[in-house]
């Protein structure tokens, strides 16, 4: 009986000792410049966010570019999947697609069995991504598919998706298992798939770009730099990156921001201690980093200097970020 007791005593004393030793620690900068209130309102709180917008719960759009007309709106279980200048791509959880004008007139509609996750157009030809890794192109004038493929099985993924990237001749399909296939954009033929990493798990392609002649495509785990001479990698726990012109920043889950070129080949670094990176964009001669536990991180281009502002919130959840603002909550903040 003893014995046992000594057991159980040893055992509770590790998990006391265990737990100590996880405890979450979080981002306290020693120097915070100033503080900046979210003081711009929203119509209505965010219901729904996606990389490229976010739906209000009045069933307003909120892009990149900023709030839409209250003429356009949606019911409450939509997402927005992409807004362009005179498109905008949405779906509900159930897997109903639509496109629609900025005059609310809807060109494209098709119900799937199952949600869509990401989705690109451009002219007639629409691709998209659903949450089982079927990759489509479709022809939306005759409503007909000019690819369906089912990629690889997964079993979860990242609530990161990048989007399809349209080329003169081609459409790049980020997969959710850790793939581009690059395809035909005329004949819907699969010309080449390239595997970016092969994790089990919350191994789809988070962000997808080409900039000048190099395609570069990221999974939470690794980054890859395809040009027409070599193909580089960078490996890391990746949050969110961000590109500007011929930079890359890498902003990683250990609260460090790392600045590239398009070879990902280190310029510069900075370390946040502990940071929860949430959003990131640059912005005329800055990068604006948001910080989960309610910081605005404001640094030069080339990461030499910065400011830690310190938010009115903690960004628990439901937060996009635009052009030129940031909204979370029923709130905005412009940034300058």
């Amino acid at each position: 009986m003893r014995k046992i007791y000594t057991i159980v005593s040893i055992m509770s004393a590790l998990f006391l000792l265990t737990g100590c030793g996880t405890k979450r620690q979080y981002f306290e900068p020693e120097n915070v410049d100033l503080k900046a209130n979210l003081d711009h309102t929203l119509p209505s709180y965010i219901l729904t966010t996606s990389t490229n917008g976010a739906i209000l719960q009045n069933g307003m759009v909120v892009t990149k570019n900023g709030v839409l007309s209250d003429d356009i709106n949606f019911s409450k279980d939509t997402i927005l999947l992409n807004a362009y200048d005179d498109k905008i791509i949405t779906s509900s959880l159930d897997g109903n697609l639509m496109v629609t004008s900025k005059t609310k007139e809807v060109l494209f509609q098709r119900s799937f069995n199952e949600a869509i996750v990401s989705a690109a157009i451009e002219g007639n030809k629409l691709a998209l991504i659903t949450a089982s890794n079927v990759i489509y192109l479709i022809d939306t004038i005759k409503n007909t598919n000019l690819l369906e493929f089912e990629s690889s099985d997964i079993y979860t993924q990242d609530s990161r998706v990048a989007a399809p990237y349209f080329m003169s001749s081609l459409v790049i399909f980020p997969t959710l298992d850790g793939k581009i296939m690059i395809v035909d954009k005329s004949q819907g033929r699969i010309l080449k798939d390239v595997v970016i990493s092969s994790e089990e798990f919350f191994n789809n392609i988070i962000f997808l770009e080409v900039i000048n002649d190099t395609m570069i495509a990221a999974t939470g785990k690794k980054i890859v730099a395809i040009n027409p001479e070599r193909t580089l990698y960078y490996n890391g726990e990746i949050k969110n990156i961000v590109s500007h012109k011929d930079r890359l920043y890498i902003l990683k889950k250990d609260g460090e921001i790392l600045l590239t070129d398009i070879n990902l080949q280190k310029l510069n670094s900075i370390n946040f201690k502990f940071a929860i990176f949430s959003n990131a964009i640059t912005l005329d001669d800055y990068l604006y980093v948001i910080e989960k536990k309610g910081y605005l991180i404001k640094a030069d281009l080339d990461l030499k200097n910065h400011q830690i502002f310190r938010l009115s919130d903690e960004i628990e959840d439901k937060s996009f970020i635009g052009f030129r603002e940031f909204y979370y909550d029923n709130k905005y903040l412009k940034l300058k």
